[in-house]
């Protein structure tokens, strides 16, 4: 686990808190100088504690209006694993996809315009080789969707 700093917390907190706002912005906030931001977050960057600096859009407005997860089981032998990995994260429609403990091997997260999408997202992931079984939840609707409370978390504790 990396060890993270006070003043790299706070600027953590803040691009968390307020999205990607000028460096000057930020050391006013937190009361250093723009040359300590930038160079803390270029170490933070090189170092892999921020992956990107990436916008939250609302997918709907772009006519993807259909959220779903759909869980697989599959195969154990490695090389199909592999090929499953390689194939699903490549289709654009897939956001996410994890591998789990349970019942299902893997999930993946998909964002897509209509049910037909859907369907014909879901006819080609059943037919890889080493997936053996699929099941979709359709989300119906979204309570919270705020991945950044639990490093928000993290950070404060």
């Amino acid at each position: 686990m990396l060890s993270v700093k006070a003043l790299e917390k706070k600027i953590l907190l803040n691009l968390l808190e307020k999205g990607q706002r000028p460096i000057l912005k930020i050391a006013e906030d937190i009361g250093v100088t723009r040359q300590t931001v930038a160079k803390k977050i270029e170490q933070m960057r090189d170092s892999g504690l921020i992956i990107s600096f990436f916008p939250k859009i609302e997918p709907e407005l772009l006519g993807l209006s259909i959220q779903a997860y759909i869980l697989m089981r599959e195969d154990p032998r490695s090389d199909y694993r592999k090929e499953t990995e390689e194939i699903v994260k490549s289709f654009p429609q897939v956001s996410e996809f994890q591998r789990i403990f349970g019942k299902y091997d893997s999930i993946a997260k998909v964002l897509v315009k209509n049910n037909k999408e859907l369907t014909d997202l879901v006819k080609k992931i059943h037919n890889l080789n080493g997936v053996k079984e699929t099941e979709t939840f359709i989300v119906h609707s979204t309570i919270k969707d705020k991945p950044e409370d639990p490093l928000k978390k993290a950070l404060t504790t």
